[in-house]
């Protein structure tokens, strides 16, 4: 499927503003996407696309904080599941994902998404994917867009203006970043509605799993989802971790050991924690933000 993709970012504002922006930016990239280069490209591109976009706020911390003042209906889930204070990149990876965030904030486009505003891991189905077109899939992010005129490039037209709000939860994580204390721009009310907690759909598990097993666990996943054509089973060895409902809160993300994922007509996709449970291949391994 080919995209069309986002024009570049057009940043007029002046330093104050660029270095909350880039803050907010490196910390969407790095909480959400992990270490990798594409992946945390693809969510800078989404972020970008909701600043020119009417049903979100104006500026790039306002998009990124909206909602982060609830326990439940954060935009981005690290902002409101206490990632931030349980969390820390290493000054290096914090530079990386400010060098790739002062990129696409000055004109690079991370093609592989288009003009996405959505995304969510390939382990979880929120409600609200079932009304939106899927645009791309980068590694194990699913990216999607709104269909009909909410989704046509016509849609993203609005002009950055700058006005970052002044915010506080960065202010530990990057030395220009001294800031942070809320947002100046609500959170719109959007098509799909805000995640809330729910329990565990029919074809979603969330099991314990033995630490001393780990070749089992695939077995043990699909005698679980048995014939269902669609079916997420999401593990932990530690039981005390292990998530009850969705959204999966922050810390019972960090702790997930195993994942299985079928989709209808294709074979299933294993990946273990491999920070837990070395794996030769790479490929089999979960990408993490830790």
């Amino acid at each position: 499927m080919h995209l069309p993709p986002a024009a570049p970012f057009h940043f007029d504002a002046g330093p104050q503003d660029r270095d909350r922006a880039i803050d907010c930016l490196a910390a969407a990239a790095y909480y959400e996407a992990g270490r990798e280069a594409p992946d945390q490209r693809a969510v800078v591109q989404v972020v970008l696309n909701r600043v020119r976009h009417a049903a979100f706020p104006s500026t790039i911390c306002g998009v990124v904080f909206a909602g982060a003042d609830r326990v439940t209906g954060c935009q981005f889930t690290f902002t409101c599941d206490g990632s931030l204070g349980r969390r820390r990149p290493s000054p290096r990876d914090w530079r990386d994902a400010r060098d790739r965030a002062a990129e696409m904030l000055l004109g690079r486009v991370e093609s592989l998404v288009g003009q996405a505003t959505h995304y969510h891991t390939y382990w979880v189905a929120p409600p609200w994917d079932r009304a939106m077109n899927q645009l791309a899939v980068v590694n194990s992010h699913l990216f999607f867009g709104w269909r009909g005129a909410a989704g046509d490039p016509s849609a993203f037209g609005r002009r950055y203006r700058g006005g970052e709000p002044d915010l506080a939860r960065l202010g530990s994580l990057s030395s220009p970043g001294k800031h942070l204390a809320g947002t100046t721009d609500p959170a719109p009310a959007i098509a799909h509605g805000e995640p809330q907690a729910r329990e565990a759909d029919d074809d979603l598990f969330l099991v314990a799993l033995p630490g001393n097993a780990s070749a089992s666990f695939p077995r043990l996943a699909e005698e679980r989802c048995g014939k269902l054509p669609d079916c997420r089973f999401i593990g932990w060895t530690d039981p005390a971790r292990k998530a009850r409902a969705l959204p999966l809160p922050g810390a019972s993300v960090d702790a997930i050991s195993f994942t299985y994922v079928r989709r209808a007509g294709a074979l299933g996709d294993a990946r273990w924690n491999c920070s837990e449970f070395p794996r030769e291949r790479e490929e089999e391994c979960l990408l993490r933000g830790t």
